[in-house]
């Protein structure tokens, strides 16, 4: 018999306390799982949904928390314009708009003459004609979700705004925008005459030397600061706390896991005293016992494990579907995650194998032969 069917005959003898050990093992790595590639997937959907709208700079509030919590005056956008060197420029407003259907719904505010109008991929309907009020873009999932159509009504901050397109953007977070007139999100939201960020367009972006002079140029008229849409995130506080719990919350899920083998394996040593005794008195050698004891171990780690692995791709397949979850993220565990959880996982059940191994080596043969 070899020490891998050893450990399997020996978790087969205690099959309620092995089903316990491994679902406990799989829901702390699936939790982890879950919990990092939620973090991750956040500021993935954000990025994707920044880079897909467009421009090579986005401008914000100097030390705002959040890259939509602060608060640029229109004046300042126009002076941005004024730069040598931009193309194109849009200010825009970003807000959570309350709508009596669907909870809150993330809303964009666009100038009446922004570029951003022409770039919306529209799948039905229309975009906002210049000077028309109450009118709105939504994204399709945002449709889907609130059961709108073209022409239907839609209620945003206690407004009524009539639904004149549907774009179908491919990013998860602007496939549930509602877009709709600056003014009107101003006026909504008490905001008048101002923006949340700016997206700026270089005319040479090509050129690094270029696109630093530009920036250095925003950032001098202050109280804002210019980045590329793939660093926006590095300056969000909110993003940064998300991810520190996450991982936090991560690590004491996989050291859980680590306890459960503990648990089990320091219960299963003192169940087998009379056979370690055996296995000693035959002439077995401390490293072979201590073998057996951490195999077993890590043959609940890896049902686990897989079980854990399991449960996040089903929560891949089930968070989507919520819509208070799937409008604004996408959930993808991939394997770049798997790999350092899972192998965070056997390095613990390791370890906490060790120690009813250790147990187990130091007992006397004629000591371990006299228990029951």
């Amino acid at each position: 018999m070899n020490l891998v069917s050893l450990a399997l005959r020996n978790l087969k003898r205690r099959p309620v306390r092995t089903f316990l050990s491994v679902v406990g093992i799989g829901l702390a790595v699936g939790g982890a799982l879950a919990l990092m590639s939620l973090s991750r997937s956040i500021a993935d959907s954000a990025r994707e949904g920044i880079a897909e709208i467009g421009g090579d700079l986005i401008v914000m509030q100097r030390g705002t928390s959040d890259i939509f919590g602060g608060f640029i005056p229109e004046a300042t956008v126009g002076r941005i314009a004024a730069i040598s060197g931009v193309a194109r420029l849009s200010g825009m407003l970003v807000a959570f708009a309350p709508s009596g259907v669907a909870g809150n719904v993330l809303a964009f505010g666009w100038p009446d003459t922004s570029y951003l109008w022409k770039k919306i991929p529209l799948r039905e309907g229309r975009v906002p004609a210049t000077g028309e009020r109450h009118a709105a873009v939504i994204g399709d999932a945002a449709a889907a979700s609130m059961g709108r159509k073209l022409n239907d009504e839609l209620e945003l901050f206690g407004g009524t705004f009539r639904v004149v397109g549907i774009a179908g953007y491919a990013s998860t977070v602007n496939r549930g925008l509602v877009l709709v007139p600056l003014a009107d999100l101003q006026e909504a939201t008490y905001r008048p005459r101002q923006v949340t960020i700016a997206t700026v367009t270089i005319e040479n972006a090509a050129d690094r030397s270029e696109l630093a002079r530009v920036r250095e140029d925003i950032e001098a008229l202050g109280d804002v600061i210019a980045a590329a849409p793939d660093e926006v995130l590095d300056h969000d506080r909110n993003f940064a706390a998300l991810d520190a719990l996450s991982r936090a919350v991560a690590i004491i899920a996989v050291a859980v896991s680590a306890l459960n083998v503990l648990t089990a394996l320091v219960l299963a040593t003192q169940e087998r005293t009379r056979e370690i005794g055996i296995f000693v008195a035959i002439g077995w050698s401390n490293g072979r016992i201590m073998k057996s004891i951490v195999i077993e171990g890590l043959v609940m780690c890896a049902i686990g494990c897989g079980l854990g692995v399991l449960m996040s791709f089903l929560a891949e397949y089930a968070f989507p579907r919520i819509p208070a979850i799937g409008n604004l993220i996408s959930f993808k565990p991939g394997v770049g995650l798997i790999a350092p959880v899972v192998g965070a996982a056997f390095v613990l059940c390791v370890l906490g194998a060790l120690l009813p191994a250790w147990r187990a080596v130091r007992m006397l043969p004629a000591e371990a032969l006299r228990r029951m």
